[in-house]
């Protein structure tokens, strides 16, 4: 996959690059009444480390392997509902008798699952 950034700032050897994140929304039929269209911010602003030879201004593509994508995917979606539904299987064996305890359980481990992702997963 590859997306076209603009690099509107260069400071301490980092880019602050900016993309149109709704460049899928143009093409809908939909997009004056969408929801998403409407709320969501259209620009998303992040750093990378810089580039020779690139200036404010410039535009840059970067690329992601469909393996890499596929992934961050996973670990995105697919985890934390692996662990909403062992911590709910723990949470069974742990609390046979309580069922608010298993229920508080099996979303205690979805939670802690997306500050993994958000602190370890990089």
């Amino acid at each position: 996959m590859k997306e076209q950034f603009k690099v509107i700032a260069i400071d301490n050897e980092m880019m602050t690059l900016e993309v149109n994140r709704s460049s899928g929304c143009h093409s809908c039929e939909a997009s004056s009444i969408c929801g998403i269209g409407i709320l969501t911010n259209h620009y998303s602003v992040f750093n990378k480390p810089y580039r020779d030879d690139i200036s404010a201004g410039d535009f840059v593509t970067l690329e992601i392997s469909s393996s890499k994508l596929f992934l961050r995917a996973f670990q995105l979606y697919i985890l934390p509902l692996l662990s909403l539904f062992i911590s709910g299987i723990l949470g069974s064996i742990l609390y046979t008798v309580n069922e608010m305890g298993q229920i508080v359980f099996a979303l205690s481990g979805f939670f802690v699952s997306f500050v993994f992702i958000k602190y370890f997963v990089k």
